[in-house]
């Protein structure tokens, strides 16, 4: 019955119809698919949401003591040097198409949530700079309201049928999750002469910090290479 009752109501609507004027039934049509102006007010504004992991960060770095604090800020890390990772996007086979084109740019936003940590305060004292307390919206302290991580990765290759993303210059922890990918543009992300706020008047931005180790945990020390003694006489190599 519903359903004879739906075709008869179709069948009104299309003799309705075509008893219009082309003219009239072509401005009524475009009237019905036009959203309201205001269309924002027939919402609620949500004030909790959920989200989903797309995938994990494989990282060098087991625990936060060696991790850069920084993707370009890699001094007083393991290393010493920027590090190579990997993005493994989760088993969707639309991530594989999600990820075309990707490999055309040189860096990519890799938003993260920081699952490890717990807890914030309001005010913290930035491990640069003199030791004043800032609020946590004028830092990127790790312990945030919501523990969401923003990287700047430099992209060296796109593997599309694992999906997996390999990129350069890691500051994450192995196991993090990411929440999204965003290709980095030059002509709208880089403001170089924007003001800094606090950090304006730090003049070695990228050097030690009050936090640093160095040297690093014993167990986190990386074993210095060996000088190559082929040929050489016990006697000269204890020289």
């Amino acid at each position: 019955m519903a359903f004879a009752g739906y075709c008869y109501y179709r069948r009104a609507e299309i003799r309705a119809m075509a008893a219009e004027p082309a003219g009239e039934r072509g401005a009524s049509a475009s009237k019905k698919q036009r959203p309201p102006l205001d269309h924002t007010s027939m919402f609620e504004t949500p004030t909790a949401m959920s989200v989903q992991a797309i995938g994990v960060i494989r990282s060098p770095y087991k625990e936060r003591f060696g991790t850069p604090r920084q993707a370009t800020v890699w001094e007083q890390s393991i290393g010493n040097a920027p590090q190579d990772g990997e993005i493994h996007l989760n088993g969707d086979p639309r991530y594989e198409h999600a990820l075309r084109g990707l490999d055309g740019f040189d860096y990519c936003w890799v938003i993260c949530w920081m699952h490890l940590n717990t807890g914030w305060n309001p005010l913290v004292t930035p491990p640069r700079g003199p030791r004043t307390k800032q609020g946590i919206f004028a830092t990127r302290a790790p312990h945030r309201p919501n523990p969401i991580s923003l990287s700047a990765l430099k992209i060296t290759s796109v593997d599309y049928k694992n999906r997996i993303v390999h990129v350069k210059g890691l500051d994450l922890l192995d196991g993090t999750p990411i929440l999204d990918i965003k290709p980095y543009v030059p002509y709208a992300d880089a403001f170089p002469n924007a003001a800094a706020g606090w950090l304006d008047n730090i003049e070695d931005k990228k050097g030690p910090d009050y936090l640093g180790y160095s040297p690093p945990p014993p167990h986190l020390r990386q074993k210095e290479d060996k000088p190559e003694t082929e040929g050489v006489s016990g006697a000269e190599e204890r020289t």
